[in-house]
C-alpha cells in the first residue's frame, strides 16, 4: 500500500511533465497553426474554385451556342422548323442544358426540354445573324441551363481541391513534427536523460555526437560540460573550506569550552544566547545554559550595577566597536564582599530577536584588592591613616578643574600645631606620634564625609571643605577645631598636655585661583596667625587684611 501511494504522485508528475515537454508543445503549436492555416486557406480556395467552376460552365454554354449558331441562323433565315428542331434537340443532349428554343420573326421555330421562362432572366442567349448580312438579326437561340448540376459540380470540384490542399498541409505539418522530434526533441531528451545520470562532483561529462559537433546541440553540451566543471571546482573548494571550518570550529569550540575566561553571548534586552562553563563557574548563578530560562535577564542577575553593563552593551551595538570596563558581580559565598570582573563587550551580529553582543569576563578581584592596598599605601599617611600630601594635592587639582566648569566652590584650611615640638622633645617621639594620632582623630571627627583631612608631614595638616563657601560655617568649624584641642591628652601615664594650632583659611576663587595659589593663600593666613600669637585662625584676604581670630580675641593685621 505504501509503495502505491508513493508511486501515484510520481506517475501523475511524469504525465504532467510529458504534457509540458518541448516536443508536445511544439507539436501542438505546429498542429494548431497548420489547422488554422488549413481552415483559412480552404475557405478561400473553396470560394475561388467554386466561382471558377461556375464561370467555366457559363463559358461552356456560351461556346455551345457559338457552335450551333450558324445552323440555327440558317434555320431562322429560311424558317425551317425541322432544322431548328434538330438544333435544339442537339443542345438539350448536353447535361448542363435542360431546355432550348429558337425564335425567328417572333415565332418559335424549335423547342426541346423545359420551356424557357419569358418573365425571368435567361441563363444564356445568342442573337442569330443573317448568313448573307452580318448586320441583320434573323432570330435568337436561348437555352435554360441546369443550375443545380452546375453548382454541384462546382462544389465537388472545390471540395476535392480543398481536401487535397488540406491533406498536403497536414502532411507538411506531420513532416515538420517528425523533423523537429528527430533533430531537436530527441537529442535534447537524450542530453537531459544523460545529464540526470550525472552527480555533481563525480567527474562525468556528456559526450558530443559527431552529427552535433557543429550545431547548437553540440554547443549546448559543451556549455553544460563547462558548467559541470565549474560546479565540480566549486564543490571541491566548498569541501575544502568546510573541512577547514570544521577544524577551526573544533579548535574554537575547545577554546570556548576550556577557556578560563567567562565567555557569553547576550541580546540587547539582557537574555542569554549561550555561555561557556567558565562563565557559570565565575558567576555561580546557574550550572549550565540549560538552567537559564529564555526570559531570564542575565545582565540584571549577574552584575551588581546592571545599568552600567547595559550601557556598555548599547554602546558596543551603536559604535560597532568593543567596549570594556571593570564591573562588580555578587559573591559566590553569602556574606563575602562583591567580586570584580573585567568585561569586554563586542558586537557579534544578530539573531531572530535582534542584535547580539559577545561578552568576555575575567576575575580581577585579587588585582583590585592589590590596587586598593597599593593606592591606600600611596595616598594615606601611615601614622594617622589620613590622606597624605600626594592625595591632598590630587584632590585639590580635581576640585580646581571641576570648579572651572561648575559653581561648586571649596575651602582650604592649613593647620600647623603649636607646642608640638615641646611635647615631642620633652616626652619623646612616641608621645609625639600619639599626639598626632589624637589630633588627626579630632579633625576627622569634626568634618563631613565629603571633606578631606590630610597630613602633609610633621605637625602640618590640611583640611579641604568641599561644596561650600559659607563664611560663617567655616568660622564655626575653625573655632570648634581650636576648642577640641584644648582637651588635655595623656602623653605619658600621669602626664597630661594640651596642644594648640594655627589655622590658615582660604576660599577658592575660580576667577583668580588654582590648586597652587589657594594653598599658598592658606599658608599666608596661617603665618599671620602665628605672628599674631598662635592658637587661632585667619581667613585670607587678597588685600592683605586677613580676618584673624586668636583665642577669645579678634584682630586685624
Amino acid at each position: 500500500m505504501s509503495t502505491k501511494i508513493t508511486e501515484l504522485p510520481a506517475t501523475a508528475a511524469n504525465k504532467k511533465l510529458k504534457l509540458k515537454s518541448l516536443h508536445v508543445r511544439v507539436s501542438l503549436a505546429v498542429a494548431t497553426a497548420a489547422l488554422l492555416l488549413m481552415l483559412i486557406s480552404s475557405y478561400f480556395f473553396y470560394q475561388r474554385i467554386y466561382q471558377s467552376s461556375l464561370t467555366e460552365s457559363e463559358r461552356s454554354v456560351q461556346q455551345l451556342l457559338e457552335t450551333v449558331s450558324t445552323t440555327a441562323a440558317i434555320a431562322a433565315y429560311v424558317g425551317n422548323k425541322e432544322l431548328a428542331q434538330e438544333v435544339v434537340t442537339g443542345l438539350t443532349k448536353n447535361d448542363i442544358v435542360i431546355g432550348a428554343e429558337i425564335i425567328a420573326n417572333n415565332s418559335r421555330l424549335g423547342f426541346q426540354g423545359r420551356p424557357v421562362p419569358l418573365d425571368k432572366p435567361r441563363y444564356a442567349t445568342l442573337k442569330l445573324k443573317g448568313p448573307f448580312d452580318s448586320n441583320e438579326t434573323v432570330g435568337e437561340v436561348s437555352v435554360l441551363t441546369n443550375l443545380p448540376l452546375i453548382a454541384k459540380r462546382a462544389k465537388d470540384s472545390a471540395f476535392v481541391t480543398t481536401v487535397s490542399l488540406a491533406t498536403q498541409a497536414a502532411g507538411v505539418a506531420l513532416l515538420v513534427l517528425i523533423l523537429v522530434y528527430w533533430m531537436m526533441t530527441r537529442p535534447l531528451s537524450s542530453v537531459s536523460n544523460r545529464l540526470h545520470n550525472i552527480t555533481p562532483g563525480d567527474g562525468k561529462r556528456l559526450d558530443v555526437l559527431n552529427q552535433h559537433k557543429s550545431d547548437e546541440i553540440g554547443l549546448l553540451i559543451n556549455d553544460i560540460n563547462s558548467l559541470l566543471t565549474t560546479v565540480d571546482n566549486m564543490l571541491y573548494e566548498e569541501r575544502q573550506l568546510r573541512h577547514r571550518v570544521e577544524i577551526l570550529e573544533h579548535r574554537f569550540r575547545g577554546i570556548f569550552e576550556d577557556s578560563s575566561a567567562g565567555i557569553f553571548l547576550v541580546r540587547e534586552n539582557g537574555t542569554m544566547v549561550t555561555a561557556n562553563p567558565a562563565f557559570f563557574k565565575l558567576t555561580g548563578k546557574f550550572a549550565s545554559v540549560e538552567d537559564v530560562a529564555p526570559s531570564t535577564n542575565i545582565i540584571r542577575d549577574t552584575f551588581l550595577e546592571p545599568d552600567q553593563a547595559r550601557g556598555l552593551i548599547k554602546l558596543a551595538i551603536v559604535s560597532q566597536r568593543p567596549c570594556s570596563c571593570d564591573l562588580k558581580i555578587s559573591s559566590l559565598e553569602h556574606g563575602e564582599k562583591p567580586r570584580w570582573v573585567h568585561c569586554i563587550f563586542s558586537p557579534a551580529g544578530e539573531d531572530q530577536s535582534g542584535p547580539v553582543v559577545e561578552g568576555v569576563m575575567y576575575d580581577i578581584t585579587q588585582r583590585k584588592l592589590a590596587e586598593d592596598i597599593t593606592r591606600e599605601l600611596a595616598e594615606k599617611d601611615s601614622l594617622t591613616g589620613l590622606a597624605n600630601r600626594q592625595a591632598a594635592e590630587l584632590v585639590l587639582r580635581e576640585l580646581a578643574q571641576n570648579a572651572s566648569h561648575t559653581n561648586q566652590n571649596f575651602v582650604v584650611m592649613l593647620i600647623d600645631l603649636d607646642r608640638f615640638k615641646f611635647i615631642n622633645d620633652t616626652y619623646g617621639h612616641d608621645a609625639g606620634d600619639w599626639v598626632l594620632k589624637m589630633v588627626a582623630e579630632r579633625l576627622h571627627r569634626r568634618v563631613r564625609a565629603s571633606d578631606v583631612v590630610a597630613r602633609l608631614g610633621g605637625d602640618e595638616f590640611l583640611v579641604i571643605l568641599t561644596q561650600t563657601d559659607n563664611r560663617t560655617r567655616v568660622k564655626e568649624l575653625a573655632e570648634k577645631l581650636l576648642a577640641d584641642q584644648q582637651q588635655p591628652m595623656e602623653v605619658q601615664p600621669g602626664f597630661f598636655e594640651t596642644i594648640a594650632m594655627s589655622i590658615g583659611i582660604a576660599f577658592y576663587d575660580k576667577k583668580d585661583d588654582n590648586e597652587m595659589s589657594v594653598r599658598k593663600h592658606a599658608d599666608q593666613a596661617m603665618y599671620a596667625v602665628k605672628r599674631k600669637g598662635k592658637n587661632g585662625y585667619a581667613i585670607y584676604s587678597p588685600m592683605g587684611k586677613h580676618d584673624i581670630f586668636i583665642g577669645d580675641k579678634k584682630a586685624v593685621l
